[in-house]
């Protein structure tokens, strides 16, 4: 590749000086900058689109796959309370269609609600939200973040903080501050990207039921007339009778860590997409008057780098149903990996009451003084990340992350100087099922 120098040697603004920083506004973001703020430290939350979200809102993601014992959902209190804001923006219709339960909290999610949801719980808890702002690097001195830098339609500008959290689901504030990373599985590819999407106008009444899709998907298939890697077509209902909502286009062998890939990825991701809509729209009954409803405005991402911690965790811990001292999240959703080279899925679930534990130390970066991770690029093996990267999880690994947070502002201590058997603890009296 050929390079062309470019220096930059100019002083910039510092625009906050928050207590903690967290850098990325989606699920494990929000929580984080939630429990941290209702810890009643100086919290600000940049994004780096003009709302909150992440795959939630920008991804498309749903919906929320369940990670709960005895029917109980494990990510308390901050998932449970985003689940119950969003209710506030749903119909009275939907609302007694699909009844809040404190308890079971998960099912589908209204990206728009969801966004609305996430922006309440931060603004209530005393958090700040600064927007469009992208982090392109960090100022480090002797392993210590002095401050965060950003670029935004005013130029650079910097933020500087005690303690930072990586949210940006990718490692991203981690990598630039200097911590080792993993990437990918033995092969060195990560699980595929998937671009949702949404179709309305379907009629349920004669819509086949999965295997009947499925199996006209692998006729349609054979014959040549769709190209998508995946073995099945993965959809699932919405709120709206007539709105079926689909995670089945398959992107493997790119990076979400190289800006063209990243790039291909989007373009392969459509591509399927338009495949898809022609193939439910010419195949399968109920399809015909189908129109596009929504498409993720960003491919959904499973994995890319694991920031390598204090601790590193292994699906060892998954087959034993690991428990800690030191755990603070809990984790039942399986073992769960999408071929990173082609078809096929890999499933293994736990016994259905019971649940692995994340170490405190899997949320804390080596060769860094001052940084919490708090999304899912945590230190845990490639098949065991595959658990843990869905949402509720990534809520459970935030609120930790603010937790800790806060508790080192409190303390004036480091990360690593934190026993995490005190962060279990902590959490536990803020309304964690720990």
């Amino acid at each position: 590749m050929k390079t062309i120098k470019y220096q930059i040697d100019q002083e910039i603004p510092v625009i906050a000086e928050p207590e903690v920083l967290v850098v990325g506004g989606g699920p494990g973001g929000v929580c984080a900058g939630v429990m941290a703020a209702r810890n009643g430290v100086k919290t600000l939350v940049v994004e780096r689109y003009g709302c909150l979200g992440g795959m939630a809102v920008f991804g498309e993601v749903t919906p929320f796959m369940r990670s709960h014992v005895d029917n109980r959902a494990l990510d308390r209190p901050v998932y449970v309370d985003w689940c119950r804001q969003m209710r506030l923006y749903r119909s009275d219709e939907v609302n007694r269609k699909i009844p809040f339960d404190e308890n079971t909290a998960a099912g589908m999610v209204a990206k728009d609600e969801a966004m609305l949801a996430m922006e309440d719980l931060l603004l209530e808890a005393g958090a700040q939200i600064i927007y469009h702002h992208t982090l392109v690097d960090v100022i480090v001195q002797s392993g210590k973040i002095e401050a965060a830098v950003f670029h935004s339609k005013s130029g650079f500008c910097a933020v500087r903080a005690r303690i930072f959290i990586d949210s940006t689901g990718d490692g991203d504030l981690a990598v630039l501050a200097g911590a080792p990373f993993e990437f990918g599985n033995q092969d060195g590819f990560c699980q595929p990207m998937t671009t949702c999407f949404k179709l309305s106008g379907v009629d349920r009444s004669i819509m086949p039921d999965r295997a009947g899709i499925n199996a006209i998907y692998d006729r349609v298939k054979a014959e040549g007339k769709i190209d998508c890697p995946r073995e099945n077509v993965l959809w699932f209902l919405t709120p709206e009778e007539d709105v079926i909502h689909f995670n089945t286009t398959r992107i493997i062998k790119k990076s979400a860590v190289s800006g063209l890939e990243l790039s291909e990825a989007e373009i392969e991701g459509r591509r399927q997409v338009r495949q898809f809509v022609d193939f439910l729209r010419r195949h399968v009954p109920g399809f015909s008057q189908a129109r596009i409803h929504s498409i993720a405005h960003h491919v959904g991402v499973r994995e890319s780098r694991r920031i390598r911690g204090l601790v590193y965790q292994t699906i060892d811990d998954f087959k034993k149903a690991a428990k800690y001292p030191d755990g603070v999240v809990k984790a039942n959703y399986p073992i769960d990996i999408h071929n990173p080279s082609g078809t096929g899925t890999v499933m293994e679930h736990l016994q259905p009451n019971d649940w692995y534990e994340i170490r405190y130390g899997a949320i804390v970066p080596l060769n860094t003084q001052n940084l919490l991770m708090g999304c899912r690029s945590i230190s845990l093996d490639h098949a065991l990340h595959s658990s843990a990267r869905v949402m509720p999880p990534v809520c459970s690994i935030g609120q930790a992350a603010g937790m800790a947070a806060s508790m080192c502002v409190k303390r004036n201590a480091a990360p690593a100087e934190l026993d995490g058997a005190e962060v279990r603890s902590e959490l536990a009296r803020a309304g964690a099922w720990l």
